[in-house]
């Protein structure tokens, strides 16, 4: 009597496709969410700054603040990168994700371009909600009305890549 062979069929492979499709337009979906957000601001506050160009760069998270640079909104990337849910973040001043080891230097750095009005990119060490470090790139941009005053800061925040 003759063996059968018996072939096992492969899984589906579409779903990874799929998936990759999905993930994109979620990625879509949330940046246009977050450029109409944005335009929403710049319409109350007259912002003089390009919200479509801010939202086409590499970031995972952004933070507005007002002026004294209290929290006025955060993105959803915020909760995802730092564990912290984005009502508790609204009110406070961003310094509540640094720790220990944040370079006092940097802080320094970035208070000093910020007062200038300059836009500052740096690398910063930030802590999560469980007390977890995490290197993050951070770009500050200040954001200016019709009359050139600063009324807020943007910030936009990816994790770093380390070398």
């Amino acid at each position: 009597m003759k063996k059968k062979t018996i072939r096992a069929i492969a899984p589906l492979q579409s779903w990874d496709i799929f998936s990759e499709g999905l993930a994109q337009n979620s990625i879509k979906a949330r940046k246009k969410a977050e450029r109409e957000q944005l335009a929403v601001f710049k319409k109350k506050y007259k912002w003089t700054i390009d919200v479509a160009s801010i939202t086409d760069q590499d970031y995972t998270t952004i933070v507005v603040t007002d002026h004294t640079q209290h929290i006025q909104w955060v993105n959803a990337g915020f909760s995802d990168m730092t564990g912290y849910p984005k009502s508790y973040a609204i009110g406070k001043h961003p310094r509540f994700l640094q720790g220990a080891k944040t370079s006092p230097q940097i802080r320094k750095e970035i208070k000093t371009h910020l007062s200038k009005g300059a836009v500052v990119e740096r690398q910063l060490l930030n802590y999560k909600k469980d007390g977890t470090p995490y290197l993050c790139d951070i770009k500050i941009i200040p954001l200016r009305n019709s009359k050139s005053e600063i009324t807020h800061f943007m910030a936009l925040e990816k994790p770093a890549r380390v070398a």
